[in-house]
């Protein structure tokens, strides 16, 4: 008998240990580690989800933007983080384009991290102009670069994914027009407004206070559909059927970061991104979420982004850095 109480001890003692981790997390700061700046898109999204997180939970979740490297720092410092989920990695696109623009990253994107909850599932890029430049929308700018091959030129955020919008955009239309690669969007935007640049392309939360202003012009956007907050400005797909291309918003782990916690966490973002509130202030900009989603989930839209990307590398005859 007191070999089987000793069993049953061990055991229970086994589920409350298996148990703790969520129970007691979190007790300090949590940081999700993001590798662009502040005032970005993604940065914007994630400040207000970890403010409201932390009203939540009653602890600090803060953005850590952690730039440089072509975005492969925040990726690595949180690939290398102790898995005791207090470093996260709010990723983009770079968790499936890295392995195939780089052909030595110091960390493998599908094995060293776990999926937590979408923080938002697809952001849209602009086409934004300067107002000189005589076009009104996609087809008016495909006349207008093919009639004068090689003439005009675009800003593009070169860090990641996003370095692939704009070869992809005139690769899908057929037209010679020169990427001009920014490291930060303000730089890119000032040499816009000032007429160095044609046109930018970026999202619209980057391009929104100069178009407001009438110093930009946006002429077209990459989502599947019109947006509610621009309905007379044509998606690129009107134009170019099938075309689609954007931004996401990830939120993942250190491979080996206790399930329970994941789950905890999937568990209280879910009804913070399905907050009309929340979901409004996305779509305003043309970002959507349907919801954290599941682990297992996110890793099948995951494998599916990794081959969209795949075929616009081959196809773009991009070679590995």
């Amino acid at each position: 008998m007191l070999h089987i109480n000793a069993a049953l001890l061990c055991a229970a003692s086994l589920v409350f240990s298996a148990c703790a981790p969520s129970q007691s997390w979190p007790a300090k700061p949590v940081r999700f580690v993001l590798s662009v700046g502040s005032g970005t898109s993604p940065d914007v999204i994630g400040r207000v989800l970890t403010d409201q997180l932390s009203k939540k939970l009653g602890q600090q979740f803060l953005i850590d933007n952690v730039t440089g490297g072509q975005g492969l720092i925040a990726s690595q410092n949180v690939a290398r983080a102790a898995p005791d989920g207090y470093t996260f990695l709010y990723g983009g696109v770079g968790l499936v384009t890295d392995k195939l623009l780089f052909k030595n990253i110091p960390y493998d994107p599908e094995r060293d991290f776990t999926p937590v909850a979408m923080i938002y599932e697809t952001g849209t890029f602009t086409i934004a102009v300067h107002p000189g430049l005589p076009v009104k929308n996609v087809p008016d700018l495909i006349a207008l670069a093919k009639a004068n091959p090689g003439k005009y030129s675009y800003g593009f955020f070169a860090v990641g994914g996003p370095a692939l919008w704009g070869p992809w955009l005139t690769h899908v239309a057929g037209i010679d027009m020169l990427g001009v690669p920014y490291k930060a969007p303000a730089q890119m935007l000032q040499d816009a407004v000032g007429g160095r640049l044609d046109m930018v392309l970026g999202s619209y939360t980057a391009v929104e206070a100069m178009t407001k202003a009438g110093k930009l012009r946006v002429i077209g956007i990459s989502s599947p559909q019109r947006i509610p907050t621009l309905p007379e400005v044509q998606s690129i797909a009107e134009t170019l059927p099938g075309f689609f291309i954007g931004g996401t918003g990830v939120l993942v782990a250190p491979a080996g970061t206790p399930a329970e916690i994941i789950r905890r966490l999937n568990r209280e973002i879910d009804p913070l991104v399905r907050d009309p509130a929340y979901v409004q202030r996305l779509n305003a900009g043309g970002t959507t979420i349907n919801g954290a989603g599941t682990p297992e989930s996110i890793a099948v839209y995951l494998k599916e982004l990794r081959e969209l990307y795949g075929r616009i590398v081959r196809e773009l005859k991009v070679q590995p850095e």
